[in-house]
């Protein structure tokens, strides 16, 4: 939202849509799908797309992308756990 009313604004909110597709996508096809496979390559494109959410937006706002940090590491561990998973399923 800090971002969003901002001017050159639009490489971070053309991440964040691309994040939140991204992000909206993950959850059914890892849980209800049960792909774990697509659920990786869902997910290393979500990291990947947060990093670039991150640095557009510290770009504009620091403090917004401050806070988006955490969020990072948080999608790290899901894909690391997915990672593991289909580690451990592998068929």
């Amino acid at each position: 939202a800090r971002v969003a009313s901002l001017p050159d604004n639009n490489f971070a909110l053309s991440f964040w849509s691309l994040h939140i597709a991204l992000n909206t996508l993950w959850t059914p096809v890892f849980f209800g799908a049960r792909n774990l496979k697509a659920g990786m390559v869902i997910i290393v494109l979500m990291w990947f797309s947060t990093v670039g959410l991150i640095y557009h937006c510290l770009v504009v706002d620091q403090f917004a992308g401050a806070i988006l940090l955490p969020y990072l590491i948080w999608v790290s561990v899901a894909s690391a756990l997915n990672l593991s998973l289909l580690k451990r399923n592998s068929d």
